[in-house]
This record gives structure tokens, C-alpha cells and sequence, in this order.
């Protein structure tokens, strides 16, 4: 995996790692999370939770989401966090930064200045996520080879085109 370097303060967002949204196609990408929480200098890590319940609006209007009973990460995920410092997000709509924290405030007091988001999915949670953080200022990039989705490899495929485009891969043009 090509990482952004940078002497930035960095924080890792690992978007809805859930078994819910595991299946065979997108399996491979979890050893590269784990790659990412173990052999990489985060100042934070922050993991997600995507919730539903029958008054939200993904359970009312996303048909795929009447299934997402998890309320947290898989197993290795958690036990790969243990000894970091991280938080953790309940939310219930696409992007990270919205919802029961003010994520904004502790990364600004925390002086962290770039993103990097991970897993789930490409193109709706982490797409959305990505694009909020460059809106708040944040150096963000997508890395490619620890996300993925569970609908098609052409959704993956063409959300990480959009995302390369406009410099927010780690596979990017722009590399600072």
C-alpha cells in the first residue's frame, strides 16, 4: 500500500467494519486494515458504526439496510485497537462526522491535520465521509486497497475513479 507521508498528525477513519457488510468479494481487505491500525503511526483512530433501527431513515428508505443489527466492529478490528488510541462513532447516515460527537472539534484540538478513511463502502459511507473532510479542511485521502463495498466492483471502481480525480486516493496524482 502506497501511504500518504507527510509530518502532518494523521488520523485513520475506519468506515462501518461490520459483519453485516462482509462477503466473500470484499474479505481480502481486511488484513489491510489491520496493516493499517499495526504498522502505521496514527496520532487517532476513529471506527464508525452504522446503525439502523426501524425509525431510521436507512432502514425506511435503503432496502439493503434492514439487516445491520451490529452495533459494533468485527472482532479483529477491536482487538487490533486495544493498545491505540481511538474512538468510536455511532451514526446513522453516510458520513462519519456527523452524529454523537463532535469529531470536527477533536481533531482541531488534537491538531491532527489530514484523513485518511478506509473499508466500507467506497461509494456511500466512505465517499461521503471523504468529501465532508476535505470540506472541513482535512488533507484526506481514500486508501484504495483497505476499502471496498458489497454491491458491485463496478460501484468500488468507478467511486474510486471519482475519488482519484479529485486527489483524494492514496493513488492519487497529488501526494504531499
Amino acid at each position: 500500500m502506497l501511504i500518504p507521508k507527510s509530518n502532518r498528525k494523521k488520523a485513520l477513519f475506519i468506515v462501518d467494519v461490520q459483519d453485516s457488510f462482509i462477503i466473500d468479494r470484499n474479505k481480502y481487505v481486511i488484513p489491510n486494515i489491520l496493516n493499517l491500525i499495526n504498522n502505521w503511526n496514527y496520532d487517532l483512530i476513529v471506527y464508525s458504526v452504522q446503525y439502523n433501527d426501524k425509525n431510521s431513515l436507512w432502514y425506511k428508505q435503503i432496502w439493503w439496510c434492514e439487516d445491520v443489527k451490529e452495533t459494533d466492529t468485527i472482532l479483529e478490528v477491536k482487538e487490533n485497537l486495544k493498545n491505540k488510541a481511538f474512538l468510536k462513532i455511532n451514526k446513522l447516515t453516510r458520513s462519519i462526522w456527523k452524529w454523537d460527537l463532535n469529531l470536527d472539534k477533536i481533531l482541531k484540538e488534537n491538531n491532527i491535520l489530514e484523513v485518511h478513511l478506509c473499508w466500507y463502502e467506497s461509494n456511500d459511507c466512505v465517499f461521503a465521509s471523504a468529501l465532508e473532510s476535505f470540506d472541513l479542511w482535512y488533507y484526506t485521502f481514500v486508501i484504495e486497497e483497505a476499502s471496498e463495498t458489497r454491491t458491485t466492483a463496478t460501484n468500488h471502481s468507478k467511486a474510486i475513479d471519482i475519488l482519484r480525480y479529485l486527489n483524494l486516493t492514496n493513488n492519487s496524482n497529488y501526494i504531499k
